[in-house]
């Protein structure tokens, strides 16, 4: 026992001990939203919806349910709430500027369920942020 507790002691120096500090304040922070309540994937979604042609700002809310239900749809696996568990979307929302017109609307939604792997039936793109 005494030459366990000695190794596992050496192994344990401060830059270890830092080193899997850091790594779990990293787990951490990914895993949990941001201040706004938006999650990396919906700031990412919307940033490269807002990106094409006709769309304006463009903010995207995902849906998640537990990895462990029957897929419906997204195969894409997110990182769940804060505890480590899998979530897949399961729905979405996006409000852009530019969805009063008919073909952006049709691009923005194929867009979405292609990056988020969902029918799209599970998709709705509103016109706001004007």
């Amino acid at each position: 026992m005494q030459g366990i507790v000695r190794r596992l002691r050496a192994a344990l120096t401060p830059q270890a001990v830092v080193l899997i500090a850091a790594a779990m304040l990293l787990l951490l922070f990914t895993a949990l939203p941001a201040e706004n309540g938006e999650t990396e994937i919906e700031k990412r979604a919307g940033r490269v919806l807002s990106q094409m042609e006709g769309a304006g700002r463009v903010s995207v809310v995902v849906m998640t349910r537990p990895a462990a239900q029957p897929a419906s749809g997204g195969l894409n696996a997110l990182t769940g709430s804060g505890a480590g568990e899998k979530e897949v979307p399961c729905g979405a929302v996006a409000v852009a500027q530019g969805a009063d017109d008919p073909l952006v609307q049709m691009q923005l939604t194929q867009a979405l369920c292609s990056l988020l792997g969902l029918p799209a039936s599970a998709v709705s793109v509103v016109t706001g942020g004007n």
